[in-house]
């Protein structure tokens, strides 16, 4: 099993500790040159699907609480936070669905320490909204 990335972690534990969700995959953002692959790093994010016995409906207002309340305290930030499920097909019948929550810095042409400073903050700004959501 991979460690989880220093700076997405605490968002990942406090999503994890409201009971609601079971997160899976996490990544904290990764801006420089060196640090670019085929698939798109520029951008952190937390998967997840519902745990046992939530609602589509109960993440769903989980995931309104975020994205309103970050928006609403913060202003105009240099990172969009998003939420939205992918839909993947694992077979011919199925489909595996999932929740992403994506925190993607505003202006791509910013210098990468810039980006990875943004993003920190952002991360730390949704851990707090997350906590004060689950009180």
């Amino acid at each position: 099993m991979e460690e989880i990335e220093p700076q997405i972690r605490p968002l990942v534990d406090a999503l994890n500790a409201t009971g609601l969700v079971r997160t899976f995959s996490s990544c904290e953002g990764h801006y420089s040159a060196e640090e670019q692959t085929l698939v798109d790093r520029n951008r952190a994010d937390v998967r997840f699907v519902p745990a046992e016995g939530v609602t589509e409906k109960e993440i769903q207002g989980l995931l309104t609480y975020l994205l309103t309340r970050f928006k609403g305290q913060h202003g105009v930030l240099p990172v969009q936070v998003v939420g939205y499920k992918v839909y993947t097909p694992i077979d011919d019948e199925a489909v595996d669905e999932t929740f992403v929550l994506e925190l993607r810095p505003f202006n791509r042409f910013e210098p990468p320490d810039r980006k990875r400073a943004d993003t920190d903050r952002a991360i730390e700004k949704l851990t707090r909204l997350v906590v004060a959501w689950a009180k």
